[in-house]
């Protein structure tokens, strides 16, 4: 497929690590719009995104509302059809956003790979994930993997989305009958199902095309490492799942009325 791509990369104080999420962004073997979006950072962030020149967008906010309006913002300014969500302190291999796009028929809500935890690039894999999730490369309906998805999280940074399908499920911010809520957890799962109920097949890749840093600053490192956290996080993410659940039982009477 030859449709524009955007890589969107948040940001927040992570002037370290920001330039390893950039240059993965710009080295993509599939050309593609980097757009990096700073909402509040105090640290040398702005000097890091400047360094780039015109490569990247960079979009800065001084006021900082919460993780999931500094991703919002990225999207509604990108420019492409299809746009991964890369957080700053995360990378994708050069052949990611090629791989996604070659699994993305028009009947493809998203796209993702198998994704790495370690602790920097270069260094020794911690945890392997979703490469047991369906058996090869390609692209598949909805419920061979619906499971799956259920039972886990395809984070953003693994998968490659439908732009509009990001900003819609973005956009609402809670959920309408939210009750729990953790640091932005939530839209990061909700896109993914929103996907699965607009479109009837997913793509996948079964390599480890995508790496999460494995450090404490990072929020779900941080949530697990605490039982309250742990609780929340979860409590957050069932509720998607709840919401998911409830839209599908609506679509289906929908579809039974009009048949």
């Amino acid at each position: 497929m030859s449709e524009t791509v955007s890589i969107v990369i948040p940001t927040f104080n992570r002037a370290g690590m920001l330039p390893v999420a950039i240059d993965s962004a710009l080295n993509q073997t599939k050309a593609c719009e980097v757009i990096v979006v700073d909402h509040g950072s105090t640290d040398d962030t702005p000097k890091v995104a400047e360094a780039y020149g015109d490569r990247i967008l960079y979009i800065r906010r001084e006021r900082d509302f919460g993780p999931h309006f500094c991703w919002l913002e990225g999207a509604l300014h990108a420019s492409g059809e299809f746009v991964h969500l890369q957080y700053d302190d995360d990378w994708i291999a050069p052949t990611f956003i090629e791989a996604c796009l070659a699994v993305i028929t028009p009947e493809t809500g998203f796209a993702f790979s198998g994704a790495d935890v370690t602790d920097g690039p270069g260094l020794p894999t911690k945890l392997r994930q979703f490469m047991d999730w369906l058996p090869a490369t390609g692209t598949y309906p909805v419920d061979a993997i619906e499971r799956q998805i259920l039972g886990s999280l395809i984070s953003p940074g693994a998968a490659l989305y439908r732009r509009q399908i990001l900003i819609d499920a973005l956009y609402p911010g809670r959920l309408p009958l939210q009750i729990n809520e953790y640091r932005g957890v939530g839209p990061d799962a909700f896109v993914s199902l929103l996907s699965m109920l607009r479109y009837p097949a997913v793509g996948y890749v079964r390599e480890p095309l995508a790496f999460f840093r494995f450090h404490e600053g990072s929020i779900t490192i941080d949530a697990f490492a605490s039982g309250e956290k742990t609780a929340r996080l979860r409590a957050a993410y069932a509720e998607v799942t709840r919401h998911y659940l409830e839209m599908k039982v609506m679509r289906a009477v929908r579809i039974r009325e009009a048949s």
